[in-house]
């Protein structure tokens, strides 16, 4: 079923180069139907082969079964978003786009059952250049064309270190199939540094707030919900592959805990909508890397119930980012159609305008921030009871890492509160900071069907957070971890259901009564000595943090723009700070500035004549005959 549902995908091109979206999303629901079936399979059934048969270059484990059921989810949901959104906003690209869509979709497919690492790399490779290509959707924009830019140089930099990271396995292996092989050496940490690279691990994470902006909503959505998966299931499959020792795992997990502090204070300080919900990405890719590093602590240092539990807060958190971020992102794009810009300080108001978006990204605001009753609480639960078991043991070092772990979790945690809640009320709340704000209209129903259907996800998975914990049970045994922690999260969970479903009851049977006793009477505000409010009175986007982010003044790289009142009567006076990424403006820039420097020295080679072109390779030739003979 998997293959013909890949098989589905490619027939999925013909109406994509006619430009029929409908037919492209029909196809791709199709497709995503069959190999979400075969998934389920792998995931449930011990011994299935693809389709049947037996092809030595593609294999299907447990891991990549359960990505795969992520990936099989999060396509058609998206491709639905996609054919409105695509419909509300068309360009002359729109073919090619499809196009590349779907050939997105399969190598995201490939890169999972790839038992082969030349195939893999192949795999990988046309999944960077399929999505580099459909950022370039609006290809006219020099904005859009520098980040995808930026995003395809920095995708084959870490598609090099995983070359170089597979090239060192098969001179240690002698063989190209990843099956059973133990990884070691540089081969360990050049795969691993190869897959953070997607994945957007600290201090590889610079495309996701470059690529993110200027991307479709719809690809921005499945590039941050699901295609960053596929850096986590090579890292996982890495980890699964190799032996570790406890201080280097304590080194990996130090890298989570910057990457999601670093995630979350810069998705708090930035006012551009996609470009927090990036960094916001970054940081929930450091909860997963937390998680995983305790998995693997867990086996270490013989604490089995702390690693099954970690494990399995990975693999749920894994699922749940790609339904909030993934909803996330398309609002944005929903706020995007309706005011033509995602500039927080230009927007406002919106609640009364979009109503709809309006509660759906509250949902996703509550579900990303880890609050009960929405997806996010009960993957952040499992992690930090993971963490928890790490506490009294034997080993100091493991209880110190928990403390220090579950502190900067929990920070981040409320950081990412006071990060979205600033988003929503800069956005939705107040009054319109512009005019654009002030006419927005909800989109139509159609830009709505996606969003919803993941709200919708969130809340269920939310409330009763057990259901995908019923299909990980054979996940588990097949890379040897016990199961009596599984039954007792399930019971946990069950549990937590019920007192939520409870909770619910009685918040409804109060509203009830209140609506019956109590009457509403509404009265004019009083006017505080003002004539009329304007959007100039509110907050901006960096006022709303500004208390908090003066205590984090050494971790956020500020610039700021006064125009300062001149003589007696100043006729205006404005103020604008913006917060950067100061890896990007510090460390990134500053290696740039040194190679462009470096290539200038020979740009004289470039002088149009011929005789110097002939010189330069004669000179290279007789460089390269002198080395060879030297070896030999």
């Amino acid at each position: 079923m998997i293959l013909l549902g890949i098989m589905v995908l490619l027939l999925a091109m013909l109406p994509a180069v006619m430009k029929r979206a409908g037919w492209f999303t029909i196809l791709v629901c199709l497709a995503s139907a069959m190999s979400f079936g075969g998934y389920l399979k792998h995931l449930l059934i011990p011994g299935v082969t693809l389709e049947g048969v037996s092809l030595p270059w593609l294999s299907c484990s447990p891991l990549a079964a359960w990505f795969g059921l992520i990936f099989s989810l999060g396509f058609p949901i998206g491709t639905i978003y996609a054919q409105a959104y695509l419909k509300a906003h068309p360009t002359k690209g729109m073919a090619s786009h499809l196009i590349w869509l779907s050939l997105m979709f399969i190598s995201m497919h490939l890169v999972l059952l790839s038992a082969n690492s030349l195939i893999f790399m192949l795999s990988w490779e046309l999944m960077s250049l399929s999505s580099f290509l459909a950022i370039l959707y609006d290809r006219d924009s020099e904005e859009t064309r520098s980040g995808a830019l930026y995003y395809l140089v920095t995708m084959q930099i870490g598609a090099m270190v995983l070359l170089a990271g597979f090239a060192f396995l098969y001179l240690e292996s002698g063989s190209f199939m990843l099956d059973s092989v133990r990884i070691g050496g540089y081969a360990k940490w050049l795969l691993l540094a190869g897959f953070a690279f997607k994945a957007g691990f600290f201090p590889l994470y610079s495309w996701l707030p470059k690529a993110h902006p200027v991307a479709p909503s719809h690809l921005s959505g499945m590039m941050s919900g699901l295609m960053i998966k596929t850096g986590i299931f090579g890292i996982i499959w890495v980890m699964l592959s190799s032996s570790w020792q406890a201080f280097e795992l304590y080194i990996l997990l130090a890298i989570s805990l910057i990457t999601a502090f670093n995630g979350v204070i810069h998705a708090m300080a930035e006012g551009h909508l996609k470009r927090s919900l990036a960094y916001s990405s970054i940081e929930n890719i450091g909860i997963i890397g937390i998680a995983i590093c305790f998995w693997q602590l867990g086996l270490v240092l013989n604490n089995p119930a702390m690693a099954s539990l970690a494990l399995l807060g990975a693999l749920l958190h894994c699922l749940f980012h790609s339904i909030f971020k993934s909803m996330l992102f398309y609002l944005s794009g929903n706020v995007l159609l309706a005011c033509h810009s995602l500039d927080c300080n230009a927007l406002g108001g919106l609640d009364k305008r979009m109503s709809m978006s309006s509660k759906l990204f509250l949902g996703g605001m509550a579900s990303i921030s880890a609050l009960p009753l929405f997806c996010g609480f009960i993957s952040e639960l499992v992690i930090f009871g993971s963490i928890i078991l790490g506490f009294g043991k034997a080993s100091l070092a493991q209880s110190i890492s928990s403390a220090v772990a579950g502190a900067i979790l929990a920070i981040v945690s409320a950081l990412a509160l006071i990060a979205f809640t600033k988003l929503y009320s800069i956005v939705f709340g107040g009054n319109p900071r512009s005019e654009a704000a002030a006419k927005a209209v909800e989109p139509g129903a159609s830009l709505l069907i996606s969003p919803m259907i993941l709200g919708i996800l969130s809340l269920v998975f939310g409330l009763f957070g057990w259901l995908p914990l019923s299909i990980m049970d054979r996940l588990l045994q097949e890379y040897g971890l016990t199961l009596g922690s599984y039954h007792s999260l399930v019971g946990v969970l069950q549990m937590v259901s019920l007192v939520l479903g409870m909770l619910l009851i009685c918040f409804f049977a109060i509203y009830l009564v209140k609506c019956r006793i109590c009457k509403t009477k509404l009265y004019p505000t009083w006017g505080c000595g003002y004539h009329g409010t304007t959007g100039k009175m509110q907050y901006t986007a960096n006022a709303y943090i500004d208390p908090l982010s003066y205590f984090l003044k050494p971790l956020l790289y500020k610039r700021a723009k006064l125009d300062a009142p001149k003589g007696y009567f100043p006729g205006s006076i404005a103020f604008e700070e913006q917060v950067t990424d100061y890896l990007d403006s510090g460390l990134i820039r500053s290696s740039s500035t040194l190679i462009t420097r470096f290539l200038k020295l020979f740009s004289g080679i470039h002088n149009g004549r011929t005789n110097s072109y002939i010189t330069w390779l004669l000179i290279a030739l007789i460089a390269l005959l002198i080395w060879v003979l030297g070896v030999k």
